[in-house]
């Protein structure tokens, strides 16, 4: 039976900084007798909204395994990204205001473009510039248990409209989420976020989810209130807030004024806590 994990180059893995990601990265390694091939790499996307336990994380898996992971962020210009490290990366939100700023409005759930834009594209930048024109394999963690997205993947590859083929291991494998936490229980180090947390500190998808998260870390939303504001005069009325129909200062002041509103409602075992889990447009 062929190895799942074995992958051939040209090939790119997408490292969300989540524990599924982080899992099939560790399964491919090890197909590969502890060395990736050359043409294969492995890139994280930061967005500079990532929680710091993410960047830990991230760096902490490439010195424990021995792998090199390029750390990417958005950048204005042709080239549109620009390498850094685990002491470089922005943590401040900065590439992601900036292309706010390029752009006057606030994606949501209607226009996830944030995803696509800052790491999708970013990612596929990298691997222009590493691999040069032509097709490449984009390897990504979705899960057996994630099968409509594994179908999307699919039928996006089969359409060419991408300028990459997908590779889903963990479903050719058949992991499932309770195999990605049994492999973390084993380890002696671990992400550290609680399933209502996500990589992204504020992302919008998280919907109700918001409220434990600023009940948790409060201050974690004034960095996305700032942008609501930025764009509040010049912005599309629909554009202009990142969860239609409500503020996030709105779900700020409602947890002041009732601080245990929504408490309870939430599962608090770790979970994945990537981007993918919340972002349609996020595959890994």
């Amino acid at each position: 039976m062929t190895n799942p994990y074995r992958i051939e180059g040209p090939a790119l893995i997408s490292f969300s900084g989540g524990r599924t990601s982080a899992y099939m990265l560790k399964q491919i390694i090890d197909a590969h007798g502890g060395q990736l091939p050359d043409d294969v790499h492995v890139c994280f996307a930061n967005t500079g909204k990532e929680r710091e336990e993410t960047l830990r994380f991230v760096h902490e898996c490439s010195v424990r395994w021995g792998v090199l992971v390029r750390w990417l962020e958005w950048r204005r210009g042709e080239i549109g990204f620009e390498e850094v490290g685990f002491n470089s990366a922005h943590r401040k939100g900065e590439p992601f205001a900036a292309l706010i700023s390029t752009r006057g409005y606030l994606p949501n759930v209607a226009r996830p473009w944030c995803s696509m834009s800052l790491k999708q594209a970013v990612c596929r930048k990298f691997a222009l510039s590493v691999f040069g024109p032509g097709r490449y394999l984009s390897v990504v963690g979705l899960r057996y248990d994630e099968e409509g997205r594994v179908a999307e993947a699919r039928r996006r590859t089969k359409s060419k409209k991408d300028a990459w083929n997908s590779a889903t291991p963990l479903y050719n494998a058949k992991v499932t989420k309770r195999d990605v936490r049994a492999f973390w229980d084993a380890q002696g180090f671990d992400l550290g976020l609680l399933n209502f947390e996500g990589n992204c500190d504020g992302c919008f998808q998280k919907s109700v989810r918001l409220y434990e998260v600023e009940r948790y870390a409060p201050g974690t939303l004034d960095w996305w209130i700032e942008q609501e504001e930025r764009v509040a005069a010049t912005a599309e009325p629909d554009a202009r807030h990142w969860i239609l129909g409500r503020s996030y200062s709105e779900i700020r002041d409602a947890i002041r004024r009732q601080p245990d509103m929504f408490m309870g409602a939430f599962d608090a075992d770790p979970d994945d806590a990537e981007c993918g889990l919340w972002c349609a447009g996020e595959a890994a």
